[in-house]
């Protein structure tokens, strides 16, 4: 009897274990960041002979909105044509496609220095026009971008493309930014119609995370900015390798351990992801970061304006990783006023946030946090080149 007992005991335990390992398997826990999905880290660089197809690689490392590489390009040997894939868009979080628009702008850059390094000239003509809600759904053209021999070498931008990555872990509390490294980072992007704001200050910088936090709050408490947030969200290996985009559990800011722990642990609701979100916000994103901030510009809804934001927030944030700098989009702010603009209700958020980014009467287009990390960020899954190129 004793025996059958162990004997049982051995079998139920190899079942667990074996349950276990698939489990590891299944969420690519013992893959990390390998594979097809994270190659465009590696192969950023591309080879001499794709001419103007090369700086391409760059431009789908850029900074987009929620990972969703809203982007397709047509090339020409002397012509890029940037286009918006509205199927990418984020519903009622980007109603007018703004942040389509800035991740647009965010390609731009890094296709532009990439171009200077590769020997190209990269001169970019965004179309003109507003942002409307709805946008559709047929892919329109953002900008085009005419090539042509131009001698540059590689910079400390370029070389930071393929190590910029957002950072949604805690930063250190007992690192500062100095102000003139502030001042640097501002007089690097400022323009006739652009202005970016550091929020320093604790009381000020108190007062603008309490703005990001009753946001957060707004976009849980609305079913379909909950849904569509939710939509983005990717957890096991299988629909990471099968979509290549979105936020994952690797790049959400937990540590190491707890990131093995929720990638065992069974997916869990809409609820208990929102209560997380918030609480991440509030406590680990906020109450960490040494410096928060803001690009404003005339009109967030100026498509050529939207593109110049894009481009001002991939500068800053490269040039941000030169500096051994983290940092992380908080766009919730902004994300509600689009959405309460939709439903006419009054923009109180914006105004109120232009206000603390003491630049009344401008207009806030993206909303951000910036500090020396605590850990490294984890890469995002990435499309490949083929699958945003059009014949």
């Amino acid at each position: 009897m004793a025996g059958t007992r162990r004997a049982v005991l051995g079998t139920t335990a190899g079942l667990l274990l074996a349950g276990l390992g698939y489990r590891a398997w299944e969420r690519g826990i013992f893959a990390g960041e390998n594979g097809p999905a994270y190659a465009p880290w590696k192969d950023w660089r591309g080879t001499p002979g794709e001419g103007p197809r090369r700086p391409l690689h760059a431009a789908i490392l850029a900074a987009n909105p929620h990972d969703t590489q809203p982007w397709l390009f047509r090339i020409s040997e002397d012509r890029i044509v940037i286009m918006a894939d509205r199927t990418r868009r984020l519903g009622s979080l980007d109603p007018f496609g703004r942040e389509m628009q800035v991740g647009l702008g965010c390609a731009i850059e890094n296709l532009a220095i990439a171009a200077r390094a590769f020997g190209l000239g990269a001169k970019s003509v965004p179309v003109e026009g507003r942002l409307t809600a709805p946008p559709g759904d047929a892919p329109v053209t953002a900008a085009l971008i005419e090539l042509a021999p131009a001698a540059a070498p590689p910079n400390a931008l370029f070389v930071a493309i393929p190590h910029r990555h957002t950072n949604r872990g805690p930063y250190r509390r007992d690192r500062a930014i100095s102000p003139m490294r502030l001042r640097q980072f501002a007089q690097l992007v400022s323009s006739e119609d652009l202005r970016v704001a550091f929020v320093a200050e604790p009381g000020a910088r108190r007062a603008l995370g309490m703005l990001i936090v009753e946001a957060t709050e707004q976009i849980i408490a609305d079913p379909q900015m909950s849904a569509d947030n939710a939509r983005w969200f990717h957890a096991g290996r299988r629909e990471i390798d099968k979509h290549r985009d979105g936020v994952t559990i690797a790049t959400s800011g937990l540590s190491p351990a707890m990131i093995a722990l929720a990638e065992m642990a069974p997916d869990v609701g809409a609820r208990t992801a929102d209560r997380e979100w918030l609480a991440m916000t509030r406590d680990t994103q906020l109450g960490t970061a040494p410096v928060l901030g803001a690009i404003l510009v005339r009109d967030r809804l100026d498509m050529v304006q939207a593109i110049e934001a894009g481009r001002a927030w991939q500068r800053l944030h490269l040039a941000a990783t030169v500096a051994g700098l983290a940092a992380q989009p908080l766009n919730q702010p902004v994300e509600i006023a689009d959405r309460d603009r939709v439903l006419g209700k009054p923009e109180h958020l914006a105004t109120t946030l232009a206000k603390l980014a003491g630049m009344p009467g401008w207009d806030p287009i993206f909303v951000f946090r910036m500090g020396v990390p605590l850990r490294p960020a984890g890469l995002s899954p990435r499309r490949p080149l083929r699958a945003v190129v059009c014949a």
